[in-house]
């Protein structure tokens, strides 16, 4: 998959990048703020996203999660350390791995978008499957 990150962390947004990269996917941009997600999104059209909740202008992350479901159709899982900030209609997202994550639950979170890309890109009012994946060490 086509990825980007919405993370203003930058070496959580490396690691994470590198795991994805690790796992198959491309990443195709790092964004820290809503804008530059949307941005991103509409020049790259990537097929998923992770997306943090708190970025670097403030609690926008179910906002960026809303507009890339509703406008550009993509399948996003949030990786937060603020998982109760989770709007209850999950923003669009299908699913969450909280902060510190695994790579055992960022590649399942992976496998949750990849599925919901290949069964059929969310449309805007669906409702999806939302997934809480519990971080697990080894």
């Amino acid at each position: 998959m086509r990825l980007i990150l919405v993370e203003d962390e930058p070496f959580i947004a490396l690691d994470l990048e590198f795991l994805a990269k690790g796992a198959g996917h491309e990443v195709v941009g790092i964004a820290e703020s809503l804008s530059r997600a949307m941005q991103l999104a509409e020049r790259e059209k990537p097929d998923a996203a992770l997306v943090d909740i708190n970025l670097r202008d403030g609690m926008t992350g179910p906002e960026v999660c809303r507009r890339l479901t509703s406008e550009q159709g993509m399948a996003v899982g949030f990786l937060t350390g603020n998982a109760d900030q989770i709007p209850l209609d999950f923003a669009g997202a299908v699913g969450v791995v909280d902060k510190p994550f695994s790579r055992q639950g960022l590649e399942e979170l992976l496998a949750i978008l990849e599925q919901t890309r290949d069964t059929g890109r969310p449309t805007p009012g669906q409702t999806l499957r939302f997934t809480r994946l519990s971080p697990s060490y080894s």
